[in-house]
């Protein structure tokens, strides 16, 4: 499978929440891309980009049960990543906040969502329900769920002493 060149991803945005349900609490991660900017970017550019993204990460219709992709974050030193299947590259998560984080590295379950029509990043939280509605309604958002990479205690031993 081919993943997406790193060009692409660099306009990936993302968005986090903690969701409090009745089976406990799910943390969020929306990502979409910025829409086009570049010579050569096009709507179907991008739809055909998160499309791929979508199929690394192994993800499913919302209409289906959202599948569990295998553990597929690290936190380490309050840096959040996420292994999209590329064998040299992880995608970071810039910021997604202490009680995010918390979650992520205490094992909580976090549901991956990628919409494949690109979005402006600066969306308030109501309009950002809203785009994700609209994009279950046109069958193009896909999701799976996923949690904390566990390191094994030989490399928690080398990060304690700086490695």
């Amino acid at each position: 499978m081919i993943t997406p060149s790193l060009a692409f991803l660099a306009d990936i945005t993302y968005t986090v929440g903690i969701h409090h349900g009745n089976a406990g609490p799910m943390a969020q991660l929306l990502m979409t891309h910025t829409p086009p900017r570049r010579r050569g970017e096009t709507p179907e550019w991008i739809d055909a980009g998160m499309r791929a993204l979508s199929a690394c990460l192994r993800l499913r219709p919302v209409a289906e049960e959202p599948p569990y992709v295998g553990p597929r974050l690290s936190v380490h030193r309050g840096v959040a990543s996420l292994d999209y299947g590329d064998k040299d590259w992880r995608m970071c998560i810039p910021d997604p906040g202490r009680a995010w984080l918390q979650h992520v590295a205490d094992g909580g379950p976090v549901r991956l969502l990628v919409a494949f029509e690109p979005s402006p990043g600066n969306r308030t939280q109501e309009e950002w329900s809203e785009f994700v509605e609209a994009a279950v309604k046109a069958q193009t958002i896909r999701w799976g769920t996923t949690s904390i990479r566990r390191r094994s205690p030989l490399n928690q031993q080398w990060s304690r002493l700086g490695f």
